[in-house]
């Protein structure tokens, strides 16, 4: 009786030892989380860097760590993508994030393979290899399609996948698939599905919402047929009721729009 009564003492504490390590890895993913929304909102790199920090922190709790290198390399991605900034270009920088991101997704699908928002990312990961080593053409586009498959196959519905579809559509030419009305189609799929879209757990990406708004608005304003220039404004509005701190809806998209109207 004193052997079962021991086992299970012994049985509950481990619980609560293990309860608690949850908790502690549920409340620092969740408050870094956090914090990188506000840095997105700057897009700045000093502040991405700084959150950043806080989830290599994060992985010295030795759990779940597949995720948190997924949130290491959306950083990685998104300072790639600062830098790819017209005025103020910069190629190396477009490079080192991105192979780090790379890398990072890497050891994430090592640890789990079959989590599509993942393979979202090397997509736009891939894409960016344009900027630094258009010579690769067919590995480029090799490894973008196999990522591709593997989102369709995981989770096809991903509004993330649909967002980013319609991101590269809308920069690339009409002739070669794109286009601003395919870009629309996919971005239009990605806010349909954002609208009741819920993650399995509270700390995975669920980012792109606000810009899915952002680019919808943008590439109307780009297309420029009768009414276009209404449906942006009704997605440029949505975008800020969904983030009203966004510093690419309230700077570029309200910049563009307003130059638009006077324009018209």
């Amino acid at each position: 009786m004193k052997k079962i009564i021991l086992f299970l003492l012994l049985a509950f504490l481990f619980t609560g030892v293990v309860s608690a390590q949850n908790d502690d890895f549920v409340n620092a993913i969740m408050k870094a989380k956090k914090n990188l929304h506000t840095a997105m909102n700057t897009f700045e790199e000093k502040d991405l860097l700084k959150v950043r920090g806080e989830f290599e922190r994060i992985l010295q709790l030795k759990k779940n760590m597949w995720i948190v290198n997924y949130w290491l390399a959306y950083i990685d991605y998104s300072i790639a993508t600062s830098a790819m900034e017209e005025k103020s270009r910069d190629n190396d920088k477009v490079k080192k994030y991105t192979e780090s991101a790379l890398a990072l997704t890497d050891k994430s699908m090592e640890e789990k393979d079959d989590f599509a928002d993942t393979y979202v990312l090397r997509m736009s990961l891939n894409f960016n290899r344009w900027f630094y080593e258009s010579d690769k053409m067919e590995d480029i586009l090799s490894g973008t399609n196999q990522a591709e498959e593997m989102v369709k196959k995981l989770d096809a519905g991903n509004p993330r996948y649909h967002f980013m579809k319609g991101l590269s559509m809308l920069y690339t030419p009409e002739s070669f698939g794109g286009g601003t009305d395919n870009a629309l189609k996919s971005l239009g799929k990605a806010y349909d599905v954002f609208q009741t879209r819920k993650e399995a757990e509270e700390y995975y990406p669920d980012w792109g919402y606000d810009m899915t708004c952002g680019f919808l608005s943008m590439t109307y304003m780009k297309r420029d047929k009768e009414g276009d220039l209404d449906k942006a404004k009704i997605y440029l509005d949505k975008g800020l009721e969904i983030n009203p701190n966004s510093g690419f809806l309230l700077n570029t998209v309200t910049k563009q729009y307003e130059e638009k109207t006077k324009k018209n």
